[in-house]
Protein backbone atom coordinates (compact mmCIF):
# COMPACT_ATOMS: atom_id res chain seq x y z
CA UNK A 1 0.00 0.00 0.00
CA UNK A 2 1.43 3.30 -1.09
CA UNK A 3 1.35 6.17 1.36
CA UNK A 4 0.47 9.56 -0.04
CA UNK A 5 2.61 12.22 1.63
CA UNK A 6 -0.25 14.70 1.25
CA UNK A 7 -2.38 12.62 3.67
CA UNK A 8 0.30 12.55 6.39
CA UNK A 9 0.53 14.97 9.29
CA UNK A 10 3.50 17.24 9.81
CA UNK A 11 4.69 15.05 12.71
CA UNK A 12 4.57 11.88 10.58
CA UNK A 13 6.53 13.53 7.78
CA UNK A 14 9.10 14.69 10.31
CA UNK A 15 9.48 11.16 11.63
CA UNK A 16 10.10 9.75 8.15
CA UNK A 17 12.86 12.22 7.38
CA UNK A 18 14.50 11.96 10.81
CA UNK A 19 16.37 8.72 10.15
CA UNK A 20 19.83 8.34 11.62
CA UNK A 21 21.17 11.74 10.81
CA UNK A 22 20.32 12.95 14.31
CA UNK A 23 22.33 11.33 17.09
CA UNK A 24 20.69 11.23 20.52
CA UNK A 25 22.81 12.95 23.15
CA UNK A 26 22.42 13.52 26.87
CA UNK A 27 24.24 16.05 29.05
CA UNK A 28 24.29 16.05 32.85
CA UNK A 29 23.39 19.48 34.23
CA UNK A 30 25.12 20.98 37.28
CA UNK A 31 28.20 18.96 36.36
CA UNK A 32 30.50 21.23 38.38
CA UNK A 33 28.41 20.69 41.52
CA UNK A 34 28.46 16.93 41.03
CA UNK A 35 32.24 17.07 40.58
CA UNK A 36 32.63 18.78 43.95
CA UNK A 37 30.69 16.02 45.68
CA UNK A 38 32.48 13.30 43.72
CA UNK A 39 35.86 14.63 44.89
CA UNK A 40 34.96 13.92 48.53
CA UNK A 41 33.03 10.67 47.88
CA UNK A 42 29.41 11.76 47.78
CA UNK A 43 26.83 10.20 50.10
CA UNK A 44 23.05 9.81 49.76
CA UNK A 45 20.69 9.04 52.63
CA UNK A 46 18.43 5.99 52.37
CA UNK A 47 15.63 5.58 54.92
CA UNK A 48 12.64 3.34 55.57
CA UNK A 49 10.22 6.05 54.43
CA UNK A 50 12.39 7.25 51.53
CA UNK A 51 14.66 10.29 51.14
CA UNK A 52 15.06 12.62 48.15
CA UNK A 53 18.42 13.05 46.47
CA UNK A 54 20.67 16.07 46.52
CA UNK A 55 22.11 17.14 44.18
CA UNK A 56 19.12 16.46 41.94
CA UNK A 57 19.89 14.59 38.73
CA UNK A 58 18.96 16.74 35.74
CA UNK A 59 19.82 16.01 32.12
CA UNK A 60 19.36 17.79 28.82
CA UNK A 61 18.54 15.47 25.92
CA UNK A 62 18.81 16.23 22.20
CA UNK A 63 18.38 14.22 19.01
CA UNK A 64 15.06 12.51 19.77
CA UNK A 65 12.38 12.37 17.12
CA UNK A 66 9.88 15.06 18.18
CA UNK A 67 6.80 13.05 17.16
CA UNK A 68 7.80 9.68 18.66
CA UNK A 69 6.91 8.58 22.16
CA UNK A 70 9.64 7.71 24.66
CA UNK A 71 9.80 6.34 28.19
CA UNK A 72 12.63 7.55 30.43
CA UNK A 73 14.19 5.49 33.22
CA UNK A 74 16.95 6.12 35.73
CA UNK A 75 18.97 3.05 36.68
CA UNK A 76 21.04 2.73 39.86
CA UNK A 77 24.03 0.51 39.21
CA UNK A 78 25.84 -1.09 42.16
CA UNK A 79 29.48 -0.40 41.34
CA UNK A 80 31.02 -3.27 43.31
CA UNK A 81 29.52 -6.08 45.33
CA UNK A 82 31.42 -5.37 48.56
CA UNK A 83 30.05 -3.38 51.43
CA UNK A 84 32.00 -0.32 52.49
CA UNK A 85 32.90 1.10 55.89
CA UNK A 86 34.00 4.58 56.95
CA UNK A 87 37.16 4.38 59.07
CA UNK A 88 39.80 7.03 59.74
CA UNK A 89 37.95 9.59 57.61
CA UNK A 90 37.88 7.45 54.49
CA UNK A 91 35.82 4.77 52.83
CA UNK A 92 37.29 1.26 52.58
CA UNK A 93 35.79 -1.91 51.05
CA UNK A 94 35.06 -4.87 53.30
CA UNK A 95 35.05 -8.60 52.62
CA UNK A 96 31.28 -8.90 53.00
CA UNK A 97 28.86 -8.27 50.16
CA UNK A 98 25.15 -8.02 49.38
CA UNK A 99 23.41 -9.00 46.15
CA UNK A 100 22.21 -6.16 43.97
CA UNK A 101 18.61 -5.09 44.47
CA UNK A 102 16.03 -6.62 42.14
CA UNK A 103 14.59 -3.53 40.47
CA UNK A 104 16.92 -0.53 40.74
CA UNK A 105 14.99 1.42 38.07
CA UNK A 106 13.01 4.60 38.51
CA UNK A 107 10.46 5.45 35.82
CA UNK A 108 10.08 9.15 35.23
CA UNK A 109 6.52 10.16 36.23
CA UNK A 110 5.99 12.04 32.94
CA UNK A 111 6.62 8.90 30.88
CA UNK A 112 5.71 8.09 28.20
CA UNK A 113 5.88 11.35 26.33
CA UNK A 114 6.83 12.84 23.00
CA UNK A 115 10.42 13.41 22.08
CA UNK A 116 9.68 17.12 21.77
CA UNK A 117 8.56 17.17 25.41
CA UNK A 118 11.79 15.60 26.62
CA UNK A 119 13.93 17.96 24.57
CA UNK A 120 12.09 21.21 25.33
CA UNK A 121 13.07 21.18 29.00
CA UNK A 122 15.61 19.45 31.27
CA UNK A 123 14.64 16.01 32.50
CA UNK A 124 14.57 16.31 36.29
CA UNK A 125 14.50 13.45 38.80
CA UNK A 126 13.66 15.66 41.77
CA UNK A 127 10.81 13.42 42.95
CA UNK A 128 12.84 10.26 43.30
CA UNK A 129 13.12 8.79 46.81
CA UNK A 130 15.74 6.31 47.99
CA UNK A 131 14.83 3.66 50.54
CA UNK A 132 16.51 0.70 52.22
CA UNK A 133 13.28 -1.33 52.24
CA UNK A 134 12.31 -3.52 49.28
CA UNK A 135 8.56 -3.26 49.89
CA UNK A 136 8.09 0.52 49.47
CA UNK A 137 6.05 1.10 46.29
CA UNK A 138 7.11 4.02 44.14
CA UNK A 139 10.53 4.26 45.76
CA UNK A 140 13.94 2.98 44.71
CA UNK A 141 15.44 0.29 46.92
CA UNK A 142 19.20 0.47 47.48
CA UNK A 143 21.56 -1.43 49.77
CA UNK A 144 23.05 0.68 52.52
CA UNK A 145 26.87 1.02 52.61
CA UNK A 146 27.14 0.23 48.90
CA UNK A 147 28.38 2.47 46.12
CA UNK A 148 26.17 3.39 43.18
CA UNK A 149 26.20 5.39 40.00
CA UNK A 150 23.32 6.17 37.66
CA UNK A 151 22.47 5.54 34.02
CA UNK A 152 19.81 7.24 31.91
CA UNK A 153 17.65 4.95 29.74
CA UNK A 154 15.49 6.35 26.92
CA UNK A 155 13.24 3.68 25.39
CA UNK A 156 11.19 4.29 22.27
CA UNK A 157 7.57 3.23 22.76
CA UNK A 158 6.64 0.34 20.45
CA UNK A 159 10.26 -0.51 19.69
CA UNK A 160 12.02 -2.02 22.74
CA UNK A 161 15.18 -2.49 20.70
CA UNK A 162 15.49 1.26 20.25
CA UNK A 163 17.12 2.06 23.58
CA UNK A 164 19.57 4.85 24.36
CA UNK A 165 21.69 4.41 27.51
CA UNK A 166 23.90 7.12 28.99
CA UNK A 167 26.24 6.46 31.92
CA UNK A 168 26.74 9.28 34.42
CA UNK A 169 29.83 8.42 36.51
CA UNK A 170 29.84 11.91 38.05
CA UNK A 171 26.76 10.91 40.06
CA UNK A 172 28.57 8.14 41.95
CA UNK A 173 27.66 8.08 45.64
CA UNK A 174 27.62 5.93 48.77
CA UNK A 175 24.21 4.89 50.14
CA UNK A 176 24.13 5.54 53.90
CA UNK A 177 21.54 5.81 56.67
CA UNK A 178 23.41 8.80 58.17
CA UNK A 179 26.14 11.04 56.77
CA UNK A 180 29.61 9.80 57.65
CA UNK A 181 31.85 12.47 56.13
CA UNK A 182 31.51 15.93 57.65
CA UNK A 183 32.69 17.51 54.41
CA UNK A 184 29.71 16.02 52.60
CA UNK A 185 27.39 17.44 55.25
CA UNK A 186 28.90 20.89 54.86
CA UNK A 187 28.45 20.82 51.09
CA UNK A 188 24.84 19.68 51.42
CA UNK A 189 24.10 22.61 53.76
CA UNK A 190 26.01 25.03 51.54
CA UNK A 191 24.20 24.21 48.28
CA UNK A 192 20.87 22.70 49.32
CA UNK A 193 18.29 25.48 49.93
CA UNK A 194 16.13 23.10 51.97
CA UNK A 195 19.03 22.27 54.26
CA UNK A 196 19.65 26.00 54.81
CA UNK A 197 16.02 26.53 55.73
CA UNK A 198 16.15 23.65 58.17
CA UNK A 199 19.29 25.05 59.77
CA UNK A 200 17.81 28.56 60.09
CA UNK A 201 14.58 27.15 61.53
CA UNK A 202 16.51 25.16 64.09
CA UNK A 203 18.44 28.23 65.23
CA UNK A 204 15.27 30.34 65.42
CA UNK A 205 13.50 27.61 67.39
CA UNK A 206 16.34 27.51 69.92
CA UNK A 207 16.21 31.28 70.34
CA UNK A 208 12.43 31.15 70.76
CA UNK A 209 12.71 28.45 73.42
CA UNK A 210 15.32 30.51 75.26
CA UNK A 211 13.07 33.59 75.27
CA UNK A 212 10.05 31.59 76.41
CA UNK A 213 12.12 30.05 79.19
CA UNK A 214 13.07 33.52 80.42
CA UNK A 215 9.49 34.80 80.17
CA UNK A 216 8.19 31.90 82.23
CA UNK A 217 10.79 31.60 84.97
CA UNK A 218 11.89 35.15 85.62
CA UNK A 219 8.45 36.40 86.84
CA UNK A 220 8.13 33.27 88.97
CA UNK A 221 10.87 34.59 91.25
CA UNK A 222 8.57 37.49 92.15
CA UNK A 223 5.65 35.24 92.92
CA UNK A 224 5.15 36.81 96.38
CA UNK A 225 3.97 40.04 94.74
CA UNK A 226 0.90 38.24 93.37
CA UNK A 227 -0.14 36.70 96.71
CA UNK A 228 -3.31 38.29 98.05
CA UNK A 229 -3.82 37.45 101.73
CA UNK A 230 -6.39 39.12 103.97
CA UNK A 231 -3.73 40.06 106.57
CA UNK A 232 -1.00 41.50 104.37
CA UNK A 233 -0.17 44.15 106.97
CA UNK A 234 0.90 41.43 109.41
CA UNK A 235 3.85 40.08 107.44
CA UNK A 236 6.87 41.32 105.57
CA UNK A 237 7.32 40.67 101.86
CA UNK A 238 10.50 39.07 100.61
CA UNK A 239 12.70 39.86 97.65
CA UNK A 240 12.77 37.69 94.56
CA UNK A 241 16.33 36.60 95.32
CA UNK A 242 15.58 34.76 98.58
CA UNK A 243 12.06 33.55 97.76
CA UNK A 244 13.03 29.92 97.16
CA UNK A 245 15.46 29.74 100.09
CA UNK A 246 12.89 31.19 102.51
CA UNK A 247 10.26 28.77 101.25
CA UNK A 248 12.55 25.83 101.93
CA UNK A 249 13.51 27.18 105.34
CA UNK A 250 9.89 27.48 106.43
CA UNK A 251 9.19 23.87 105.49
CA UNK A 252 12.11 22.63 107.55
CA UNK A 253 10.51 23.92 110.77
CA UNK A 254 8.53 20.91 111.91
CA UNK A 255 6.07 22.78 114.14
CA UNK A 256 5.44 25.61 111.70
CA UNK A 257 1.89 26.11 110.52
CA UNK A 258 1.48 24.66 107.00
CA UNK A 259 -0.88 27.25 105.54
CA UNK A 260 0.21 29.33 102.54
CA UNK A 261 0.67 32.55 104.48
CA UNK A 262 2.83 30.92 107.12
CA UNK A 263 4.98 29.19 104.51
CA UNK A 264 6.31 32.41 103.11
CA UNK A 265 6.03 35.01 105.88
CA UNK A 266 5.45 35.63 109.57
CA UNK A 267 3.03 33.19 111.29
CA UNK A 268 -0.42 34.61 111.94
CA UNK A 269 -1.70 35.15 115.50
CA UNK A 270 -4.68 32.95 116.33
CA UNK A 271 -4.82 31.79 112.75
CA UNK A 272 -7.96 29.66 112.56
CA UNK A 273 -6.94 27.71 109.46
CA UNK A 274 -3.66 26.27 110.71
CA UNK A 275 -3.28 22.64 109.74
CA UNK A 276 -0.35 21.00 111.55
CA UNK A 277 1.20 18.35 109.31
CA UNK A 278 4.48 17.30 110.85
CA UNK A 279 3.52 17.29 114.58
CA UNK A 280 0.73 17.82 117.03
CA UNK A 281 2.52 20.27 119.34
CA UNK A 282 1.65 23.94 119.83
CA UNK A 283 3.82 27.03 119.57
CA UNK A 284 3.37 30.42 121.20
CA UNK A 285 1.08 31.94 118.63
CA UNK A 286 -0.74 29.00 117.09
CA UNK A 287 -3.39 26.61 118.28
CA UNK A 288 -3.35 22.97 117.31
CA UNK A 289 -6.29 21.84 115.20
CA UNK A 290 -7.24 18.46 113.87
CA UNK A 291 -5.95 17.86 110.35
CA UNK A 292 -8.42 19.04 107.76
CA UNK A 293 -8.52 19.32 103.97
CA UNK A 294 -8.62 22.74 102.35
CA UNK A 295 -8.42 23.87 98.80
CA UNK A 296 -5.59 26.12 97.61
CA UNK A 297 -7.88 29.17 97.53
CA UNK A 298 -9.02 28.54 101.10
CA UNK A 299 -5.52 28.43 102.55
CA UNK A 300 -3.60 31.57 103.34
CA UNK A 301 -5.87 34.11 105.05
Amino acid sequence: MNINSRDMTTSELQNLTWGKRHQVRSRLLDAQLWSEFLAINNEMIVTKTGRRMFPVIKTQVTGLCPGDMYTVFLEFVQVVGQRWKYINSEWSPTTTSDPATKNPFYKHPESPNFGKHWMDQPISFAKIKLTNRPDNPGQTHLNSLHQYETKLHIVKVGDPDDVQIFAMPQTRFMAVTAYQNEEVTKLKIKYNPFAKAFKDTKVKAEEKDRREHQDVYQPALGYESSLNFSHQENYNTTTSDDWLSQYGGQREQMNRCQCTACYFVKPQVNHKKCVPIYGSGQDDEHSTYQPASYSWTQLGG
